[in-house]
């Protein structure tokens, strides 16, 4: 089956929503998931965080249910992998189980000796502890748990100034006898650092430790077994896998973004592994080192190796022994293993809340995975700091999270091209169907093609867990377009998978670079090139260095990864680069290379490595930021031309059965209408797949390319396909073109019979108002939050070719019947509907019938005590003008 005729007659399922288990009744249960079957979505994701009984007889009896009615449906189940959020609780069984097993840490509390040169004596063992800041009297700690520290390392740091080392140290190991460490050291200004390891005043302490191997095998034993004994003969059939939600380092409490080495003081991540690992690299020296994880030096030359060196280590110990054998374990349990770790703000390179590096992190994983919840993408702020649950720094979700994540699935073959997406959650209950396509299409433009909406809560509305919420137990009045949106969703996910990812640049994942020293952040790369229109993937070290796993290689000047091509290497500015990258570029030098702004000092890992080497390599050049751009388009490393300067378009580029390109405009208020080229020579089809419709575009050819014109409205999209033969197909117009001597008819923005319903009586209505003058229903009723009717008659006299009737200002979706047929669903700007064959000379009805979101209903229930954040609201209801236009009939 073509394509055309496979998205006319329905796709396969791309959807998996989450679904919130709190213990509802059975007929609860069964009714959402009929409502989330009659979205046209065939899987979900159910998640028991809310769940009074996790793997107790209660969740046992839930989940029967749930699998009962995706067996009735033939749905795919999903389970997401714990009792608490975020992931690595193990259902309680460090708490009740193994205490053993908790998160180890190292820690390091201090002593400063100022120009002493005699005998000193030194109480190391009441310094295996934090220092007690003043804030925190009357708390209470685990005395018993801190009784169990131990002395790793005694060491001096002698001090440089400030608070900045020098690398000069002296092993105080030997002074120490338990309690006291005597010791004489030299003249001078000295810090004694005491490091220690521990159990306690870390992050969660009823975490698993992901970079101990037994530790972190808990995790497997207290969720996937058990549901393997439970549900054994469905995995592979019905159950289809597991779903990690943001599992991490977790070092620290709360949610700090800036987990990195040497900028905050925090207890970092310890497991006996990751000692022997660091021992293996630097001998008995490395209990001296240990005060540079922490504090900086002047010189940052051995600092810089070893905080290089323990991230490292931290970020594969994460991918031995926590997510590879997750993932190793579902393989042989013929079900799969998805999910994804904290990306926010360049958390993804970093400890706490981030799992150290993103691709790593990742790696035993069956799709590539990200989320964007909580405002992270927003139309119209793709640069601005918002505040949200936690502030949000809008370029890094705009320009790299979506790019990011369908990298790492496009490039690392056990992904098979899959790119899941968590998106909606936590947007509030004014992030209505209109807000959901533009985040929808934004992502799916970068990438993505599989996706977890958050979330069907089966709790009585109004839920204030997270929303929005789809079906709302029935409150919600836009879930009939949703419903839609997600039949709309299938349709764009099934055109951008099964193939390649055409793009132009490979650019460097830079966390290893980030560890070393200072380094450019990776959105800022993404926004030179997105806003020029060259498109990119994010390649890590690994992939080049790895060249059998990811099936790399260099041919005649081009880098090859997993069948994905790229013409040229960016590495984003970086102080120190890492000894890997160095070789490969060395050995590769036909490659193009491009440094942004100027080559590195050093390589971190390797003194001996000279960096005039690559820098006297013809392949590699240094430029600028502003002249990035224009290089690569003079140098042909591009896809697609346009004929105006237009930041604010986004494209992608995928390759199956032809060229399949997505374009969509993400300006506010301003309308792309210019010429596209392409490097093809076949015929183009213009796709709108909210309406499923298909349209010729009329293309010019010169010297191997194809033109063609192409309007996108403010925060519209469109697909745009290699398709040959096709000659039973409407012409593309855009919609200067479409309304080409069309004259306003009538001016119908007066007289209208308004109709008010929620959504549990729709389509009963509860009161009428005649409105002499169209103005927002929220004007009178700020609370008010349903179904909106509005009804008028119109007299039409004669015949036309094309009739139009548009509305100025609709909030915010909206269906149209005219004389009783429905004529079309809108839920995007602008509200404009094309409805010659619905219409008749004579007398004409109109009705029109507007869900609103829910957000000003929840003005009719008491308000929370606490405030993430504030949002203005916005006006309900039809009004402004509305227009009927026309063209006569030529007879």
């Amino acid at each position: 089956m073509d394509l055309k005729a496979r998205l006319k007659q329905g796709t396969d399922n791309y959807i998996f929503p989450f679904l919130w288990m709190r213990g509802e009744e059975e007929s609860v249960m069964r009714e959402e998931m009929e409502k989330i079957y009659q979205c046209g979505i065939r899987a979900v994701c159910v998640e028991a965080r809310p769940h009074p009984d996790f793997c107790g007889e209660g969740w046992w009896k839930d989940l029967d249910v749930i699998l009962d009615e995706a067996k009735k449906r033939n749905m795919k189940v999903w389970i997401l992998d714990d009792k608490h959020f975020p992931t690595g609780y193990a259902n309680g069984l460090i708490e009740t189980k193994y205490p053993e097993r908790k998160k180890q840490y190292i820690n390091y509390t201090t002593a400063d000796v100022f120009g002493d040169s005699h005998q000193l004596d030194l109480q190391v063992k009441r310094m295996l502890k934090p220092v007690m800041k003043f804030w925190d009297f009357g708390k209470q700690f685990d005395e018993e748990e801190r009784a169990k520290n131990y002395l790793l390392s005694l060491v001096a740091v002698k001090i440089d100034h400030g608070n900045i080392l020098r690398e000069e140290t002296i092993d105080l190991r030997g002074c120490f006898d338990g309690t006291w460490a005597r010791f004489q050291l030299p003249a001078g200004s000295w810090r004694v650092y005491a490091v220690y390891v521990t159990r306690t005043d870390g992050g969660e302490p009823y975490y698993i430790n992901m970079i101990d191997r037994v530790s972190a095998h808990t995790q497997i034993e207290g969720v996937y077994e058990e549901h393997y004994k439970k549900y054994g003969d469905l995995f592979g059939t019905v159950i289809a896998g597991f779903f990690s939600d943001e599992p991490q380092i977790g070092n620290v409490p709360g949610f700090e973004k800036n987990a990195r080495l040497g900028k905050i003081e925090m207890p970092l991540p310890y497991s006996d592994e990751l000692m022997d690992m660091m021992l293996e690299k630097y001998g008995d020296t490395f209990y001296q080192y240990l005060p540079y994880l922490w504090t900086d030096t002047a010189t940052m030359n051995k600092c810089a190796e070893v905080r290089y060196y323990y991230m490292d280590c931290v970020s594969r110990l994460y991918q031995k022994n926590f997510c590879e054998p997750i993932g190793k374990w579902c393989e042989e349990h013929n079900v799969e293993y998805i999910g994804h770790v904290v990306e926010d703000d360049g958390t993804h390179s970093k400890l706490g809340m981030g799992a150290a590096h993103f691709f790593r992190a990742l790696s035993g994983q069956h799709m590539a995975g990200i989320d964007c919840i909580g405002g992270q993408i927003v139309y119209g702020a793709p640069v601005e700091m918002r505040k949200s649950i936690v502030d949000v720094k809008g370029d890094f979700y705009h320009y790299l999270l979506g790019k990011m994540g369908a990298s790492c699935g496009h490039l690392d073959p056990k992904k098979k091209g899959r790119v899941m997406c968590e998106l909606f959650g936590a947007y509030g209950w004014r992030f209505g169907t209109r807000d959901m396509k533009y985040v929808l299409d934004h992502l799916i433009c970068k990438g993505v093609n599989r996706l977890v909406p958050h979330a069907f809560s089966m709790a009585e509305y109004p839920d204030p867990d997270c929303p929005p919420h789809f079906y709302a137990r029935g409150n919600n009045p836009q879930f009939p377009y949703f419903a839609e949106l997600m039949k709309y969703a299938n349709r764009m996910c099934e055109i951008f998978q099964g193939g390649i990812h055409t793009a132009s640049a490979a650019v460097l994942y830079n966390a290893e670079e980030e560890w070393a020293g200072e380094n450019m952040l990776l959105e800022d790369v993404g926004r030179l090139l997105l806003t020029d229109q060259i498109d990119f993937d994010v390649v890590s070290t690994d992939m080049l260095t790895d060249q059998e796993y990811f099936k790399t290689s260099v041919e005649n000047s081009i880098l090859h990864i997993n069948g994905e091509s790229f013409g040229v290497l960016i590495i984003p500015w970086a102080q120190k680069i890492n000894k890997a990258l160095y070789r490969f570029i060395c050995d590769n030098p036909d490659l193009p290379v491009i440094f942004l702004n100027s080559l590195p000092e050093s390589v971190v890992d390797d003194p001996c490595a000279d960096i005039k080497v690559i820098e006297n390599m013809e392949s590699v050049q240094a430029k600028a930021e502003d002249e990035l751009a224009s290089y690569l388009r003079s140098e042909g490393f591009y896809d697609i031309e346009i004929s105006q300067t237009f930041p604010e378009l986004s494209f992608y580029h995928y390759e199956k059965d032809g060229a399949r390109y997505m374009f969509q405009n993400e300006a506010v208020g301003k309308v792309f209408d210019g010429i596209i080229t392409l490097k093809t020579e076949k015929d183009l089809v213009y796709y709108d797949g909210f309406y499923n419709e298909f349209k010729k575009l009329e293309v010019t050819r010169n010297n191997g390319k194809t033109s063609f014109r192409l309007e996108l409205l403010p925060a519209h999209s469109c697909v745009v396909l290699e398709m040959e033969g096709e000659k039973d197909m409407d012409i593309y117009r855009t919609s200067a073109q479409e309304k080409e001597n069309c004259t306003q008819l009538a001016d119908l923005s007066s007289g209208w019979k308004c109709s008010l319903t929620d959504q549990k009586h729709y389509p009963e209505f509860k009161e009428t108002i005649d409105m002499a003058e169209l103005k927002p229903i929220s004007d009178d009723r700020p609370d008010f939050a349903g179904v909106i009717r509005y009804e008028k008659e119109f007299e039409l006299q004669g015949t036309y070719d094309k009739i139009y009737l548009s509305f100025e200002h609709v909030y915010e979706a909206v269906t149209l019947w005219i004389n009783d047929e429905k004529s079309g669903i809108c839920i995007v700007p602008p509200y404009e509907f094309e409805i010659t064959g619905f219409t008749k000379p004579g007398i004409n009805k109109i009705r029109a019938d507007v869900a609103t979101t829910l957000d000003r209903d929840q003005l009719n229930y008491p308000a929370k005590p606490f405030d993430f954040y504030h949002e203005s609201m916005e006006p309900t209801g039809i009004f402004g003008k509305v227009l009927l236009a026309g063209r006569k009939s030529v007879i």
